[in-house]
């Protein structure tokens, strides 16, 4: 039994058995193919640039940031059950004591994980001023930011490419299911 013929043998040869309508859908699908290749370098560079970016802002917050440890002053909301007997990981706002930057001590409201009791002691993350604020960005998060970027437009494009394929496949295949019943009420 021979085997089917490539995309690019439908598209190059001369067969009075192959339509004009296989001849275009070969082309657009080594279309969307190439189309899909060449988006790679470019979903590529913007994820390194995500990547740069992220790297940049994790710099700039270890500089700014310390991490210092508060006490807290007030209970925690009791931890939520799940009906299968797993616990949230929720967070809430506590009332916290820390020492701050030139070891003024300050009080305020930290987040903290649920179920904590007073007196226990997290670790909080202070600006410039002594304020709490969220841990700095770290390269692993960076990277992981430059993947996700890269990836996602990547599929995002390959998405774009995949539907506009899969829409002129359809028309195509309306369009030859309309030439059949043409030459079948031709025959008839």
């Amino acid at each position: 039994m021979k085997a089917r013929p490539g995309i690019v043998t439908v598209i190059t040869r001369r067969n009075p058995l192959v339509r004009w309508s296989d001849r275009l859908e070969a082309a657009l699908m080594l279309g969307a193919v190439l189309l899909a290749l060449l988006a790679i370098p470019f979903a590529a560079a913007a994820g390194s640039a995500a990547y740069a970016d992220g790297r940049e802002r994790a710099a700039e917050q270890a500089v700014d940031r310390q991490a210092t440890t508060a006490v807290l002053l007030a209970d925690a909301p009791p931890v939520h059950v799940r009906l299968d007997g797993v616990p949230l990981e929720e967070k809430a706002e506590v009332a916290a004591r820390w020492t701050g930057p030139g070891g003024l001590i300050r009080e305020g409201v930290v987040t903290v994980d649920t179920g904590m009791v007073t007196g226990n002691e997290v670790r909080i993350w202070l600006d410039a001023r002594g304020h709490p604020v969220d841990a700095p960005v770290t390269d692993t998060d960076a990277l992981s930011q430059g993947i996700g970027v890269g990836t996602g437009l990547w599929l995002g494009w390959l998405t774009v490419v995949a539907t506009v394929f899969l829409a002129c496949r359809a028309a195509l295949g309306r369009s030859r299911a309309a030439e059949w019943a043409r030459e079948w009420q031709r025959m008839a």
